[in-house]
């Protein structure tokens, strides 16, 4: 019995394991391409212990990066706070003389700049697999409106932030979607 239990809780660590590394946003290329292969190929079959483990991953980090996918004055508190968070960091690196990461130099990126790239390239493409994948269900239908709707918002902020700082130039700063993007390269 002990032995059984030992095998039983290593799989299940294992399991939990590489579905918390999942949400690493390093590897979401990676899960999206495998993810719109087997859309393409309707070949998942979620009778395979290995196609469900595969779904909740992507559940998962459906879950990790939902915030956008929120109603916009919960969307946006938790946004603002997370870059707050970016911006922390940056202060931090420039204090200690290091290469600010990107995203966290809140001298050169806006929050609406992050969040605009960040829905773009990370949320969205993963939200609508998600939605082909349910059968565009209601629910999915819903938080992509409201990603949309967010979205449309970050635009017309960053839009209203470029109009009253044309006098600032930031010449030679890329903007922070642009940054965003060259994170996913692999």
């Amino acid at each position: 019995m002990g032995l059984i239990f030992l095998n039983c809780r290593q799989d299940i660590e294992q399991q939990l394991g590489s579905l918390i590394l999942a949400t690493d946003i390093n590897r979401q290329n990676e899960f999206l391409i495998r993810l719109k292969s087997h859309l393409d190929n309707q070949d998942l079959r979620l009778e395979d212990a290995r196609d469900r483990h595969f779904m909740l991953q992507i559940a998962l980090k459906c879950a990790d990066i939902c915030n956008p996918c929120r109603l916009w004055e919960l969307s946006k508190q938790w946004s603002e706070r997370v870059c707050e968070e970016f911006y922390r960091q940056g202060d931090l690196e420039q204090k200690f003389e290091l290469e600010i990461s990107p995203l966290c130099n809140q001298q050169k990126d806006t929050i609406p700049s992050i969040q605009i790239g960040f829905m773009t390239y990370i949320v969205e493409p993963l939200f609508e697999r998600w939605a082909q994948f349910t059968g565009d269900t209601p629910l999915s239908e819903n938080m992509l409106n409201h990603l949309r709707r967010n979205k449309a918002k970050w635009r017309s902020l960053l839009h209203k932030q470029h109009s009253s700082s044309r006098s600032n130039d930031h010449s030679g700063s890329q903007p922070a979607e642009l940054k965003l993007s060259q994170l996913l390269v692999p």
